[in-house]
Protein backbone atom coordinates (compact mmCIF):
# COMPACT_ATOMS: atom_id res chain seq x y z
CA UNK A 1 0.00 0.00 0.00
CA UNK A 2 2.82 2.51 0.51
CA UNK A 3 4.44 1.63 -2.24
CA UNK A 4 1.33 2.51 -4.35
CA UNK A 5 0.88 5.86 -2.21
CA UNK A 6 4.38 6.80 -2.65
CA UNK A 7 3.74 5.75 -6.57
CA UNK A 8 0.67 7.73 -6.90
CA UNK A 9 2.29 11.08 -5.22
CA UNK A 10 5.11 10.72 -7.42
CA UNK A 11 3.18 10.76 -10.76
CA UNK A 12 0.97 13.80 -9.03
CA UNK A 13 4.84 15.77 -8.44
CA UNK A 14 5.72 14.95 -12.40
CA UNK A 15 2.31 16.46 -13.65
CA UNK A 16 2.92 19.44 -11.70
CA UNK A 17 6.42 19.66 -12.49
CA UNK A 18 5.32 19.30 -16.55
CA UNK A 19 2.80 21.85 -15.91
CA UNK A 20 5.33 24.32 -14.16
CA UNK A 21 7.68 24.06 -16.86
CA UNK A 22 4.62 24.71 -19.65
CA UNK A 23 3.58 27.51 -18.28
CA UNK A 24 7.08 29.14 -17.90
CA UNK A 25 7.61 28.24 -21.53
CA UNK A 26 4.52 29.64 -22.50
CA UNK A 27 5.40 33.11 -20.73
CA UNK A 28 7.62 35.91 -21.77
CA UNK A 29 9.31 38.24 -19.56
CA UNK A 30 10.11 42.21 -21.52
CA UNK A 31 11.90 44.79 -19.32
CA UNK A 32 10.79 48.41 -20.13
CA UNK A 33 10.52 51.66 -18.38
CA UNK A 34 6.98 53.21 -18.06
CA UNK A 35 7.52 56.44 -18.34
CA UNK A 36 8.08 57.54 -21.79
CA UNK A 37 5.40 58.16 -24.44
CA UNK A 38 4.24 57.27 -26.52
CA UNK A 39 7.01 54.27 -26.77
CA UNK A 40 5.72 52.88 -22.83
CA UNK A 41 3.71 54.46 -19.98
CA UNK A 42 1.19 53.66 -17.79
CA UNK A 43 -2.55 54.63 -17.81
CA UNK A 44 -3.81 53.15 -14.27
CA UNK A 45 -2.19 49.58 -14.37
CA UNK A 46 -2.07 49.02 -17.93
CA UNK A 47 1.05 49.49 -19.93
CA UNK A 48 0.57 51.31 -23.05
CA UNK A 49 2.54 52.16 -26.53
CA UNK A 50 4.95 51.56 -29.31
CA UNK A 51 7.21 49.29 -27.89
CA UNK A 52 4.49 47.70 -25.80
CA UNK A 53 2.09 46.93 -28.77
CA UNK A 54 5.00 45.52 -30.87
CA UNK A 55 5.84 43.03 -28.11
CA UNK A 56 2.03 42.15 -27.44
CA UNK A 57 2.34 41.12 -31.19
CA UNK A 58 5.83 39.44 -30.91
CA UNK A 59 4.44 37.30 -27.84
CA UNK A 60 1.34 36.67 -30.15
CA UNK A 61 3.30 35.47 -32.84
CA UNK A 62 5.64 33.43 -30.82
CA UNK A 63 2.58 31.69 -29.09
CA UNK A 64 3.68 33.12 -25.52
CA UNK A 65 1.96 34.90 -23.29
CA UNK A 66 3.86 38.75 -22.78
CA UNK A 67 4.79 39.90 -18.65
CA UNK A 68 6.35 43.15 -18.39
CA UNK A 69 8.43 44.24 -15.82
CA UNK A 70 8.72 47.99 -15.05
CA UNK A 71 11.72 49.30 -13.90
CA UNK A 72 14.11 52.44 -13.58
CA UNK A 73 15.54 52.93 -17.89
CA UNK A 74 18.78 52.25 -16.74
CA UNK A 75 18.00 49.04 -15.68
CA UNK A 76 17.03 47.90 -18.79
CA UNK A 77 19.91 46.27 -20.36
CA UNK A 78 21.33 44.86 -17.12
CA UNK A 79 18.11 42.92 -16.26
CA UNK A 80 18.35 41.85 -20.32
CA UNK A 81 22.25 40.81 -19.92
CA UNK A 82 21.54 39.40 -16.36
CA UNK A 83 18.61 37.36 -18.25
CA UNK A 84 16.27 38.45 -15.39
CA UNK A 85 13.39 39.32 -18.22
CA UNK A 86 13.87 37.70 -21.82
CA UNK A 87 14.12 40.73 -23.79
CA UNK A 88 13.79 44.54 -23.11
CA UNK A 89 11.94 47.05 -25.69
CA UNK A 90 12.46 50.27 -23.72
CA UNK A 91 13.23 52.80 -26.75
CA UNK A 92 16.83 51.64 -27.12
CA UNK A 93 19.27 53.13 -29.45
CA UNK A 94 21.16 50.70 -30.77
CA UNK A 95 24.81 51.15 -30.70
CA UNK A 96 28.14 49.74 -30.19
CA UNK A 97 28.37 50.12 -26.22
CA UNK A 98 24.87 48.18 -25.54
CA UNK A 99 26.07 45.72 -28.08
CA UNK A 100 28.99 44.72 -26.16
CA UNK A 101 26.53 43.41 -23.52
CA UNK A 102 23.28 42.02 -25.44
CA UNK A 103 22.64 41.62 -28.98
CA UNK A 104 19.92 43.80 -31.03
CA UNK A 105 17.17 42.89 -33.32
CA UNK A 106 16.75 44.95 -36.62
CA UNK A 107 15.87 47.78 -35.73
CA UNK A 108 11.78 49.14 -36.36
CA UNK A 109 11.85 52.61 -35.62
CA UNK A 110 14.42 55.67 -36.71
CA UNK A 111 14.61 58.38 -33.70
CA UNK A 112 16.38 61.61 -33.24
CA UNK A 113 18.01 63.62 -30.02
CA UNK A 114 16.12 66.85 -30.09
CA UNK A 115 16.45 70.19 -28.22
CA UNK A 116 13.76 71.61 -26.06
CA UNK A 117 13.77 75.34 -24.69
CA UNK A 118 11.57 77.94 -23.05
CA UNK A 119 9.79 79.83 -25.57
CA UNK A 120 11.22 82.81 -24.83
CA UNK A 121 15.09 81.78 -25.69
CA UNK A 122 15.11 83.92 -28.59
CA UNK A 123 18.69 83.32 -28.88
CA UNK A 124 18.18 79.34 -29.21
CA UNK A 125 15.36 80.07 -31.27
CA UNK A 126 16.81 81.70 -34.11
CA UNK A 127 18.93 79.01 -35.05
CA UNK A 128 16.41 76.48 -36.87
CA UNK A 129 16.47 73.74 -38.09
CA UNK A 130 20.65 73.92 -38.11
CA UNK A 131 22.13 71.46 -35.82
CA UNK A 132 25.85 72.52 -36.21
CA UNK A 133 24.98 76.11 -35.43
CA UNK A 134 22.81 75.03 -32.42
CA UNK A 135 25.50 72.93 -31.04
CA UNK A 136 27.66 76.15 -31.24
CA UNK A 137 24.97 78.05 -29.70
CA UNK A 138 25.02 75.94 -26.84
CA UNK A 139 28.30 75.58 -26.28
CA UNK A 140 28.79 79.17 -26.25
CA UNK A 141 26.59 79.59 -23.06
CA UNK A 142 29.02 79.13 -20.40
CA UNK A 143 27.51 76.88 -17.32
CA UNK A 144 24.20 76.05 -19.44
CA UNK A 145 21.93 73.42 -17.50
CA UNK A 146 21.19 70.68 -19.43
CA UNK A 147 18.28 68.32 -18.02
CA UNK A 148 18.31 65.11 -19.50
CA UNK A 149 16.45 61.72 -18.79
CA UNK A 150 19.23 59.31 -16.76
CA UNK A 151 20.71 56.83 -18.66
CA UNK A 152 19.24 57.49 -22.17
CA UNK A 153 20.90 58.66 -25.39
CA UNK A 154 20.65 62.03 -24.29
CA UNK A 155 22.38 62.05 -21.60
CA UNK A 156 25.38 60.01 -22.99
CA UNK A 157 25.20 62.79 -25.94
CA UNK A 158 24.72 65.99 -23.35
CA UNK A 159 27.91 64.09 -20.80
CA UNK A 160 29.98 62.97 -23.77
CA UNK A 161 30.75 59.43 -24.02
CA UNK A 162 33.71 58.05 -26.22
CA UNK A 163 32.06 54.81 -26.50
CA UNK A 164 28.66 56.48 -28.51
CA UNK A 165 31.27 58.47 -29.96
CA UNK A 166 29.53 61.61 -28.71
CA UNK A 167 31.52 64.75 -27.22
CA UNK A 168 29.29 66.37 -24.56
CA UNK A 169 28.95 69.93 -23.91
CA UNK A 170 32.36 70.86 -21.58
CA UNK A 171 31.15 73.78 -20.32
CA UNK A 172 27.71 72.47 -19.59
CA UNK A 173 26.29 70.86 -16.00
CA UNK A 174 24.21 68.25 -16.99
CA UNK A 175 21.04 66.85 -14.68
CA UNK A 176 19.74 64.02 -15.17
CA UNK A 177 16.12 62.95 -14.09
CA UNK A 178 14.04 59.67 -13.69
CA UNK A 179 11.98 60.63 -16.81
CA UNK A 180 11.36 63.42 -19.68
CA UNK A 181 8.21 65.08 -17.68
CA UNK A 182 10.26 66.05 -14.74
CA UNK A 183 12.92 67.52 -16.92
CA UNK A 184 10.60 69.48 -18.88
CA UNK A 185 8.63 70.37 -15.90
CA UNK A 186 12.47 71.50 -14.54
CA UNK A 187 12.91 74.00 -17.60
CA UNK A 188 9.68 75.31 -17.31
CA UNK A 189 10.18 76.23 -13.51
CA UNK A 190 13.58 78.15 -14.94
CA UNK A 191 16.01 75.00 -12.86
CA UNK A 192 17.59 73.83 -16.20
CA UNK A 193 17.78 76.14 -19.36
CA UNK A 194 17.26 73.01 -21.88
CA UNK A 195 15.91 69.71 -22.05
CA UNK A 196 17.70 67.04 -24.40
CA UNK A 197 15.63 64.03 -25.19
CA UNK A 198 14.27 61.62 -28.11
CA UNK A 199 12.28 63.82 -30.67
CA UNK A 200 9.05 61.52 -30.24
CA UNK A 201 8.44 62.18 -26.58
CA UNK A 202 10.37 65.36 -26.60
CA UNK A 203 7.19 66.80 -29.07
CA UNK A 204 4.32 64.74 -26.84
CA UNK A 205 5.95 66.15 -22.98
CA UNK A 206 6.19 69.53 -24.66
CA UNK A 207 2.49 70.25 -24.99
CA UNK A 208 1.91 69.89 -21.69
CA UNK A 209 4.13 72.73 -21.02
CA UNK A 210 2.48 75.82 -22.55
CA UNK A 211 5.56 78.01 -22.02
CA UNK A 212 8.16 75.33 -24.05
CA UNK A 213 8.63 74.24 -27.84
CA UNK A 214 10.76 71.53 -29.63
CA UNK A 215 13.60 72.93 -31.70
CA UNK A 216 13.44 71.85 -35.22
CA UNK A 217 17.28 70.64 -35.13
CA UNK A 218 18.34 66.82 -35.15
CA UNK A 219 21.39 66.29 -32.91
CA UNK A 220 21.47 62.48 -33.76
CA UNK A 221 20.36 59.55 -35.95
CA UNK A 222 19.10 56.55 -34.39
CA UNK A 223 17.68 53.29 -34.37
CA UNK A 224 15.90 51.67 -32.15
CA UNK A 225 15.76 47.62 -31.54
CA UNK A 226 14.84 44.77 -29.17
CA UNK A 227 17.86 44.02 -26.49
CA UNK A 228 18.13 40.01 -25.93
CA UNK A 229 20.76 38.34 -23.48
CA UNK A 230 24.26 38.11 -25.52
CA UNK A 231 24.08 34.98 -27.22
CA UNK A 232 20.58 33.80 -27.32
CA UNK A 233 20.53 32.96 -30.71
CA UNK A 234 16.92 31.01 -31.04
CA UNK A 235 15.09 34.28 -29.01
CA UNK A 236 16.60 36.95 -31.56
CA UNK A 237 15.92 34.78 -34.69
CA UNK A 238 12.35 34.01 -33.03
CA UNK A 239 11.44 38.40 -32.45
CA UNK A 240 13.28 39.13 -36.13
CA UNK A 241 11.01 36.62 -37.60
CA UNK A 242 7.71 37.84 -36.06
CA UNK A 243 8.72 42.03 -36.42
CA UNK A 244 9.60 40.69 -40.08
CA UNK A 245 6.10 39.37 -40.37
CA UNK A 246 4.71 42.54 -39.11
CA UNK A 247 6.40 44.67 -41.40
CA UNK A 248 5.09 42.57 -44.24
CA UNK A 249 1.72 42.70 -43.05
CA UNK A 250 2.00 46.26 -42.31
CA UNK A 251 1.13 45.58 -38.60
CA UNK A 252 4.15 47.77 -37.85
CA UNK A 253 3.56 50.59 -39.70
CA UNK A 254 -0.19 50.83 -37.77
CA UNK A 255 1.37 50.41 -34.43
CA UNK A 256 3.31 53.25 -35.20
CA UNK A 257 1.00 55.46 -37.20
CA UNK A 258 -1.10 55.10 -33.80
CA UNK A 259 0.50 57.04 -31.50
CA UNK A 260 1.48 60.33 -34.34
Amino acid sequence: MQKLIWASLLAILAVIFVQGCSKNEEKIVMATAAEFPPFEYKEGNEFKGIDVEIAQEVAKILGKTLEIKDMEFDSVVSAVSSANVDFGASGLTINEARSKVVDFTTSYYNANQVVIIKNSDSELKAVGDNAAELIKAINKKNGIKIGVQTGTTGAFYAQGDKDWGFEGFKNAEVKGFVNGSLAVSALENGQIDIVIIDEAPARLISKNYANTEVLSAYLTEERYGIAVKKGNQELLDSINQALEKMRTEGVLDKIIKKYY
